[in-house]
């Protein structure tokens, strides 16, 4: 049964194992530590604070791609699944009740949140650059806003060779009151985002709608008004997308580090004035 299964599957298999494994593996150890509530609060936050920190350093891995510390998709995958390893030791050391100190709450919706906002970038992750790649050509993100004034250079540069050639306005003010606002700045970011799909369709509509009144040349001219438009839609949807791709870090890593401090300052509290693990 196994040697039919693709090898994508069987990583899958293997990893969910090993996560049902270690899930396992800290349950016993919680019903093994059974001498006392406190005793095994501590251990299991002891062990929290550990793996939550192991996950915070996996930054710094990405920071120095020249150690021979395994590759960074090796990293990535520890990462994940360290992290829902982390939800279950959570979850053991609130002994699976809210807690309900002040100082106790505030660090358990810290934890909740480090993990909502790593579960939105696994799913960023595996979703949008598929969308990316399939939605038009991929462009670096920092020379997105150097591409799109340069399109729209281009496009006023055609709207003014129509004038100059047709002698006539009609491309002109359907550029003046339709179009340049949407070439003066990134447009429809949520849009895209929640929908993946081009809010172009009615400007495209509109243009088709044109041509019955145009001539041929202007009639060409609108063509390559369209591929310009075309270009720009792709521009505002890699800019949506790689922009979420890369800034939903700035919540994640914020809280994380607050995490981190918050978790250290009760681990201290702990030790010192309940005894440790006495």
């Amino acid at each position: 049964m196994a040697a039919t299964l693709r090898p994508s599957a069987r990583r899958i298999l293997v990893r969910t194992g090993l996560l049902a494994v270690a899930g396992a593996g800290a349950w016993a150890w919680q019903h093994h530590l059974t001498l006392s509530l406190h005793q095994t609060a501590f251990a299991t936050g002891l062990a929290l604070f550990a793996t939550c920190l192991g996950l915070a350093l996996f930054n710094s891995r990405k920071k120095l791609p020249f150690l021979p510390l395994l590759r960074a998709a090796t990293w990535t995958q520890v990462h994940i699944y360290a992290g829902w390893f982390s939800i279950l030791l959570f979850l053991f050391h609130i002994g699976f009740r809210w807690p309900d100190g002040p100082f106790e709450v505030l660090l358990a919706s810290v934890f909740l949140l480090v993990a909502v906002s790593g579960v939105f970038g696994l799913v960023l992750s595996r979703t949008l650059p598929g969308r990316l790649t399939n939605h038009g050509e991929n462009v670096i993100y920092e020379r997105i806003p150097a591409l799109r004034a340069r399109l729209q250079r281009d496009v006023e540069t055609l709207v003014l060779k129509s004038v100059e050639e047709t002698k006539s306005c009609t491309i002109a003010d359907f550029y003046a009151t339709r179009l340049k606002g949407y070439f003066d700045r990134p447009r429809n970011f949520f849009h895209y985002l929640a929908w993946g799909q081009t809010p172009l369709k009615g400007i495209l509509g509109e243009i088709l709608l044109l041509k019955r009144y145009t001539n041929e040349r202007e009639s060409a001219i609108l063509a390559e008004l369209t591929e310009y438009l075309q270009a720009k839609e792709n521009l505002d949807f890699q800019l949506a997308g790689q922009g979420l791709l890369k800034y939903w870090l700035f919540v994640h890593i914020p809280l994380t580090a607050s995490l981190l401090l918050l978790g250290a300052f009760h681990g201290l509290y702990v030790f010192y004035f309940t005894g440790g693990l006495r």
